[in-house]
């Protein structure tokens, strides 16, 4: 017939693996990689030796097998496993790919006498792999795999060091929440012209500018944060030359928060009033202690010009904050 029968229909009727796996795979967006972001981390024993430790964890894994196109296999390891390596020996380095794999009987091999007591997924070394390898793909696996790790040995090496080890894993589908901030000076507002000022302190803590706050819920999965904040139409009197200073994002309070990378401006011409647009961006760590909590979000900055002449921003500016927080492998 030309269609199998669909997942899933009563009256009794056998359904085929093929459509079970399709609809992991259409359910997932045809994702792969790891289920959580520790999950399956790749590592050397707690005293290194000849073998690599995978901690538990799960993972979505495409059919690479010929014919699989379109589904996805979901496995999941209960336990921390050990996996031996080969030591190098004098006649060079060697790099191996550290993958968990299906070994599906449909596919391969015979189908084993007890069907409830057979390896169906495990973790497997690819050996002498090259050194730039980061994916089951640059192996050419022909059945269903994913990358954990690379272990470049260098010659006459029995014991996997940390360093010896590239941490590939990707998560199959990350989460991920955005949060867009805006805000337009007022006229109505207590300082409707706020002007950017000298640092008074040393190193320079600067002052929120604007005086506007913002908060935010992080999640409690968030690994990171990108970054990104405008201050747009900023007014500049370039009457005195070499106008400079620096801008950031603040994620929390100065007493226990942390900020973004801190970006220069400078105005080394001299002329007439313009309006110009300048912006932040970073990338950063979300610490534990702010996961899952309500956190103060503001924009940051001071500036360096002697004769008073600061960037100002009045009601014909507005500034905005744009934060992704994301989860990544760790």
């Amino acid at each position: 017939m030309a269609f199998s029968t669909p997942w899933a229909v009563g009256g009794g009727a056998s359904h085929q693996v093929e459509i079970a796996r399709q609809q992991t795979h259409d359910s997932t967006g045809g994702a792969e990689g790891i289920s959580l972001p520790g999950d399956l981390k790749v590592e050397p024993l707690q005293t290194p030796g000849t073998k690599v430790r995978v901690a538990p964890g799960g993972a979505l894994l495409l059919n690479r097998y010929p014919g699989g196109a379109g589904q996805t296999y979901a496995v999941r390891n209960d336990a921390e496993v050990e996996v031996s390596v080969t030591a190098t020996g004098s006649s060079g380095k060697r790099s191996d790919l550290v993958v968990a794999r299906v070994l599906d009987p449909q596919y391969e091999g015979q189908p084993p006498n007890d069907p409830d007591d057979f390896d169906y997924s495990m973790v497997e070394i690819v050996e002498d792999v090259s050194s730039s390898a980061t994916s089951v793909e640059d192996v050419g696996l022909n059945y269903p795999a994913v990358a954990l790790a690379r272990i470049d040995l260098p010659k006459n090496t029995g014991t996997v060091e940390a360093d010896h080890l590239t941490d590939l894993r990707e998560m199959a589908r990350p989460r991920s929440k955005r949060f867009l901030f805006t805000y337009g000076i007022k006229q109505s507002d207590p300082v409707p012209e706020d002007w950017l000022n000298w640092p008074t302190a040393a190193p320079p803590d600067g002052e929120a500018w604007p005086n506007h706050f913002w908060h935010v819920d992080i999640p409690s999965w968030a690994q990171r944060v990108r970054i990104r904040g405008f201050w747009a139409q900023v007014k500049v009197d370039q009457k005195t030359p070499n106008n400079y200073g620096h801008l950031w994002v603040r994620v929390g309070t100065l007493a226990d928060g942390f900020s973004s990378q801190h970006v220069n401006w400078d105005i080394s011409t001299e002329g007439g009033i313009t309006r110009q647009t300048w912006m932040v961006a970073d990338d950063r760590t979300v610490p534990a202690a702010f996961r899952g909590s309500n956190r103060q979000v503001y924009l940051r900055g001071y500036s360096y010009n002697e004769n008073g002449n600061y960037p100002k921003l009045d009601p014909a500016s507005a500034i905005s904050l744009d934060l992704e927080f994301y989860e990544t492998a760790v």
